[in-house]
């Protein structure tokens, strides 16, 4: 169990409208240019990076940098986690000279440069998630909630094991729905609080759980869709991502990003819902079009082929299949692609029968996490190796993305060290005197 200390805050509205769960990528182990932690805020506007002596944000589309705070000497940062465009931040240590200690939360009010709640754990903390009423500490085996103003305990949750601080909390309506791994291998928990859950006057209880039974091996990632109604989820293997309803655990689709294993770094869901964007060690961002019919293709059954050509078919390389999938195009008509051999899925592996996805955009860096943009039917990605693109699908014909911007962070100009409110990219949320 944590435990807490604070100076009680006052957070003022956040400047982002619709807003969705956070995304973060950890690069402790191997960092390039002393970055150690890329994140995206609640509804991606702003891009949070911890590095060796302490952050930077970002503004997300267009791409500008708004804050750079300087710990140095011993500012490592392995977490940093914005809440919306406000100048509250959750803190966690790492690198080579930390900060704080990795066990500990620290929430950072930069606007008048101080901490003002602290919160203690046994074990290191692997992620955090915010909402204005909610903080969500994620350790190996154990999620904890607290109230945001009170920072009172309000759940407790066990999980598998989670070196990943797999966690999704939504964030677009006054219900909280919170999503973690399961206790068992594969399974997902989804947990629904009442609404005002965190308040003072609030009830503490549980309104449902559901468990959803997402892959038969561990998941390496999720997302839940910005009003908690969907979540995406993706196994270690990395080939399948399945999107199910959150209210009744019902699958909804089975998206299909390639044949060879991958690790899947990233899920993120269109602010609309219509789309998810997923990202891999493949160097490969992948849209897909979600809630549409796909368009069917082919009329082959499985008495048009003989044996010797079903076996064939089944060893089939992953470029092969691709190629027997669309046909080197993107979906028409708007939705995920199919293989022109879906008919005979009852014969071959479910490989065929699976929804491709509808446009692809290639990173050079394997390590890369993706969002969608301002524009509408834009991407924005950030690589390890501390590159920035944008980039435009078509939502009706799909294919190649279109790179529309490319830059390095080191590139970009610096800022003055600052408090939120006086960025033009952060709103105030300043604490109580």
């Amino acid at each position: 169990r944590g435990c807490a200390r604070r100076s009680a805050p006052h957070v003022g509205d956040a400047c982002g409208v619709g807003a969705g769960p956070m995304m973060s990528m950890d690069l402790q182990s191997n960092p390039v240019h002393d970055l150690l932690h890329v994140s995206f805020n609640q509804d991606y506007s702003c891009v949070a990076c911890g590095t060796e002596s302490g952050f930077k944000v970002y503004n997300a589309d267009p791409f500008r940098l708004t804050l750079s705070r300087d710990f140095s000497p011993g500012g490592g940062l392995g977490i940093v986690a914005m809440l919306f465009r406000t100048n509250i931040l959750a803190l966690a240590g790492g690198g080579r000279s930390p900060r704080y200690q990795p066990h500990k939360v620290v929430l950072w009010d930069d606007r008048q440069a101080r901490t003002i709640a602290e919160l203690s754990f046994r074990s290191a903390v692997r992620s955090v998630r915010l909402r204005r009423d909610l903080v969500v500490a994620v350790l190996n085996n154990k999620v904890y909630v607290y109230g945001f103003r009170s920072l009172a305990l309000l759940d407790s949750i066990e999980t598998t094991n989670n070196p990943k601080g797999l966690c999704c909390l939504s964030t677009g309506s006054d219900r909280p729905v919170l999503v973690c791994p399961g206790m068992q291998q594969g399974r997902a928990l989804v947990i629904y609080y009442p609404r005002a859950f965190g308040e003072a006057q609030a009830p503490v209880a549980r309104e449902r759980t559901t468990i959803v039974a997402a892959h038969e091996s561990p998941i390496a990632a999720m997302a839940l869709d910005f009003a908690g109604n969907l979540l995406a989820t993706a196994s270690d293997k990395g080939t399948i991502v399945r999107v199910y309803d959150t209210a009744g655990g019902t699958r909804r689709q089975e998206l299909r990003r390639g044949a060879d294993r991958a690790e899947i770094h990233s899920l993120a869901f269109s602010p609309s819902g219509e789309f998810l964007a997923v990202s891999s060690d493949k160097g490969t961002i992948h849209i897909f079009a979600v809630g549409r019919p796909s368009p069917q293709s082919g009329s082959h059954s499985a008495g048009d082929f003989g044996p010797a050509t079903l076996r064939a078919m089944q060893s089939m390389r992953s470029g092969e299949v691709e190629r027997a999938v669309s046909g080197g195009g993107g979906a028409c008509g708007g939705g995920n692609a199919k293989s022109s051999l879906q008919r005979i899925s009852r014969v071959l592996p479910a490989y065929f029968s699976s929804e491709w996805s509808l446009a692809q955009f290639r990173v050079p860096d394997y390590r890369c996490i993706a969002a969608f943009g301002a524009d509408p039917h834009t991407v924005v990605a950030i690589c390890a190796n501390g590159s920035y693109y944008k980039a435009r699908f078509d939502p009706v014909r799909g294919g190649e993305m279109v790179r529309e911007e490319y830059v390095q962070l080191e590139e970009v100009g610096e800022a003055t060290p600052m408090g939120g409110c006086a960025s033009p990219a952060l709103g105030a949320a300043s604490p109580a005197a």
